[in-house]
């Protein structure tokens, strides 16, 4: 799975994430689905420890509301 970079917009199943900096599994969106741990969630959205990245940043996963216009 590639890595999605930080500031990353994607779509995820009906919900838009972003990707931010960040290294709390607490405050990701994805924490929720962390049956497994970070393989886990890994396999969908790619990497987010910093060992496991690219670019040697931590990140997390927040919920982007669409705008209303």
């Amino acid at each position: 799975m590639e890595e999605y970079k930080v500031g990353e917009v994607f779509q995820f199943g009906k919900i838009k994430l972003k990707c931010v900096e960040g290294c709390s599994c607490r405050d990701c969106a994805m924490n929720p689905l962390d049956v497994e741990g970070c393989e886990f969630i890994s396999r969908y959205v790619g990497a987010c420890a910093i060992r496991d990245r690219s670019d040697k940043t931590g990140v997390i996963f927040i919920e982007v509301e669409e705008d209303e216009k």
